[in-house]
C-alpha cells in the first residue's frame, strides 16, 4: 500500500492476498479507512412488522414480539443490532 499519508483509503480496493491485507499491517493508514455499503430495507406487504432487509447478495428479514404487534417469526431489529456489535 503506498497512499500517501494524509490521504484516507479506500477499504473495498485494498488486497485480499493474506499478508498484504490492510488488517495483517503493523499500522493502519493514519488518516484512516473507508468502505461504503448500500442496503434496502422495506416492509414486507401484508404484514404488521415483517421487514426485509438486502446488503449485496444477502437478505434477512426481521419481527418484533406479538406483543406489539409482531408474529415473532424472526429476530427483533434490536437482536440484529446486538448481534453487529458482538460481531
Amino acid at each position: 500500500m503506498t497512499e500517501a499519508a494524509d490521504e484516507k483509503v479506500d477499504g473495498t480496493a485494498t488486497s485480499t492476498v493474506p499478508g498484504e491485507r490492510i488488517i495483517d499491517k503493523s499500522e493502519l493508514p493514519t488518516a484512516g479507512v473507508y468502505t461504503d455499503a448500500t442496503v434496502r430495507v422495506e416492509m414486507v406487504e401484508g404484514s404488521m412488522q415483517l421487514k426485509r432487509g438486502v446488503a449485496e447478495e444477502f437478505e434477512v428479514f426481521c419481527d418484533e414480539a406479538e406483543r406489539i404487534g409482531g408474529n415473532s417469526t424472526y429476530p427483533t431489529p434490536m437482536h440484529y443490532v446486538a448481534l453487529g456489535t458482538g460481531f
